[in-house]
């Protein structure tokens, strides 16, 4: 059942209500209570005061005739009643309950100390009838929880209404959604005249709608790179396969040439479409071999001990400065470092050195590893999509017989599989490429390899 935000904001706002007038009711109860109670109190200590002269200022009477005079001031005094009590206790004046009848009483005690003469008093005992202050309290009560009540359900008609109105901007938002033609991804919602609260939705969706126009454009011109890429090698294979058909006299040289380029054309289609299955396996997740390395130093070794004959054969020459540990997919990471090395030595001046840093300060939370080579420098216009797949800066760099541009790409999706990213600039006539790794913890230490 889907719950509504003008129904659950007016619940709210009913019961805050309620709370909020229950909680003046209970105050203004308890103040009417605490005054009847002080009136009372007050009635009480007068009354006591009164008797107290009266009994003082005819303590050579005969008891009756004293009592008598009591009688008479209680009757003045309206609903107080009166008992008086000596000193073991004995009742000398007045019933042995008070006010026996009544429901709701108050009663007060005050001492008589030195009165009484022959007939020696101890204390005075008090008490007046609060039935119809009590009724009025009650109903003063009921009052208050009726008020409560029909305030609350006021309150709720009104402001469901009122938040159903105030609404009606979401509502027009999601129609303007429902309006958006998914083949226009260009499309943007006017943030002006909207309210506030909608400006963070209005602007985080205006970025979806931009991230997904870009990954659209990305995905179509994916699409047609791989198009192109795998076209070239089936019409090369196709042409020639219909040239080796026309050939009357095929001797064997020329059909064992043919069949050496037919299988270096079906290696490089089987090269890109091991690469794009990688990519598409490594965008899911599913490669989580993750293990602690404590030198991530290892796997770059590794990988420069397989490159060594790439090194000597344009005379370059290795260092690898810095170390770290991380908790990583070792087989990924040597693929990665493969790729940008590859590049490094594709590119590198001959007799020039390829650097490595293994950096855990430049980045807090990071390692960073960088490939760096002297060399031709990359436009900058072309280093934020030197990562996108089938990307090439220029015909000069590509060499795109042996390379299908997807190198790069490849680096980028193990990089943010262990939670980094890429990374490319130019620094003068050095060319540093790398990518980012989760940290474990640091180390520190300078490995040249000449």
């Amino acid at each position: 059942m889907r719950r509504s935000i003008a129904t659950r904001s007016s619940l709210q706002m009913s019961l805050l209500s309620i709370l909020g007038v229950a909680l003046i009711a209970l105050f203004g109860y308890h103040c009417v209570w605490m005054w009847q109670d002080i009136r009372h109190q007050e009635t009480l200590e007068r009354a006591a005061t009164a008797v107290e002269q009266v009994l003082a200022r005819n303590a050579e009477l005969r008891p009756t005739e004293m009592w008598g005079r009591v009688d008479e001031l209680l009757v003045s005094l309206g609903n107080v009643r009166a008992k008086v009590h000596g000193e073991n206790g004995e009742v000398l004046y007045g019933p042995q309950v008070l006010l026996s009848q009544v429901k709701h009483k108050d009663t007060y005690m005050y001492p008589l100390s030195g009165l009484g003469g022959t007939m020696p008093m101890r204390d005075l005992e008090l008490a007046i009838d609060v039935s119809e202050d009590k009724k009025f309290l009650n109903f003063i009560g009921v009052m208050f929880a009726v008020a409560a009540v029909v305030w609350g359900v006021l309150v709720m008609l009104l402001s469901g209404s009122l938040a159903r109105f105030e609404l009606k901007p979401l509502n027009k938002f999601g129609r303007k959604i429902a309006d958006f033609n998914p083949s226009d991804l260009t499309a943007r919602i006017k943030s002006e005249n909207e309210p506030e609260e909608l400006y963070p939705v209005i602007e985080q969706f205006n970025k979806l709608m931009g991230k997904v126009g870009q990954y659209h454009e990305q995905l179509r011109s994916f699409n047609s790179n791989v198009a192109h890429e795998l076209n070239t090698p089936l019409s090369s294979l196709t042409v020639s396969h219909e040239l080796l058909l026309r050939e009357k006299n095929l001797n064997p040289e020329q059909l064992r040439e043919a069949l050496h380029c037919h299988l270096e054309e079906l290696q490089r289609m089987n090269r890109i479409i091991q690469s794009m299955l990688f990519l598409s396996h490594a965008s899911q997740g599913q490669y989580k071999d993750f293990r602690l390395i404590e030198k991530l130093s290892e796997p770059v070794m590794t990988v420069m001990d397989y490159m060594e004959a790439m090194l000597e054969e344009k005379h370059l020459h290795f260092e690898l400065h810095g170390e770290a540990s991380a908790r990583v997919d070792s087989e990924l990471i040597k693929r990665a470092l493969s790729n940008l090395v590859s590049n490094a030595i594709r590119y590198a001046e001959a007799g020039s050195t390829i650097q490595i840093h293994i950096d855990e300060n430049e980045t807090p939370g990071a390692v960073r590893l960088t490939v760096s080579n002297r060399g031709v420098c990359i436009p900058e216009n072309s280093v934020p999509r030197l990562f996108e797949p089938f990307y090439r800066v220029d015909q000069s760099r590509n060499e795109s017989g042996h390379n299908h541009g997807l190198g790069l790409a490849i680096v980028a999706a193990i990089a943010r599989l262990h939670g980094g990213e890429p990374f490319a600039r130019c620094d003068g006539e050095w060319v540093r490429i790398g990518f980012s790794v989760k940290q474990a913890k640091p180390w520190q230490q300078d490995i040249k390899w000449p």
